[in-house]
């Protein structure tokens, strides 16, 4: 028996990418974008489709519309070798909105780890304004590293308050500090009687 022909080029596709496709997607819209993820080449050709996934040609046309409507591929108007205007699928908006997706769930991974671990230092469960306080920071881009050193600036200082630990926030941000790295360097380089220690430093009495 011939296995040769069980031995064609496998169709792969990012398990990241599977994740955020619509699950209303239809299983022939799913092969079709199977299908340009895998392709080399940015042509439309319906009867190429048709023949590799045994569907036929008004099926592959109606799904690859529908892909377009849901603004999983696009069509973009190019000029060829010869000058000759041609139409060209993208996968550009697809790869876009997967990126974008996967940051949103690393920002709420960050988020939920946040709070996490100000409960644990500050061995108390947040209330409705200390969470209206952490959101604060986050909406207002506050780095995550930021926070964290904060959060040690304050369990250091026996402070284990939100307030306490707005008040360095707000410090660390009026100086342009953006990584601890910053702060660090900050104090390697100010004459205040030889600290150098992040949690030594008295901030809310620095007037720089």
């Amino acid at each position: 028996m011939n296995y040769k022909l069980l031995s064609d080029k496998n169709l792969v596709i990012s398990s990241n990418i599977i994740k955020y496709l619509d699950k209303n997607l239809s299983l022939n819209e799913f092969l079709i974008l199977l299908y340009f993820i895998n392709n080399e080449s940015d042509s439309f050709d319906a009867n190429k489709i048709s023949k590799m996934f045994n569907i036929t040609i008004d099926i592959v046309i109606d799904s690859f519309n529908n892909l377009v409507a849901k603004e999983l591929i696009d069509l973009e108007t190019k000029k060829d070798k010869n000058n000759k205007v041609v139409e060209k699928v993208s996968l550009d908006n697809l790869y876009k909105n997967v990126m974008s997706s996967l940051d949103d769930e690393i920002k709420a991974e960050e988020k939920d780890s946040i709070f996490d671990t100000i409960e644990k230092e500050f061995d108390k469960k947040l209330s409705p304004i200390d969470m209206e306080i952490i959101n604060g920071w986050l909406e207002i881009g506050t780095p995550e590293e930021l926070i964290r050193g904060a959060i040690k600036e304050a369990a250091y200082n026996g402070v284990k308050t939100l307030r306490y630990m707005d008040q360095i926030i707000y410090e660390w941000q009026k100086k342009g500090f953006k990584t601890m790295e910053d702060i660090n360097n900050h104090l390697k380089t100010k004459d205040s009687k030889g600290k150098e220690d992040l949690f030594d430093y008295n901030w809310l009495d620095d007037d720089e």
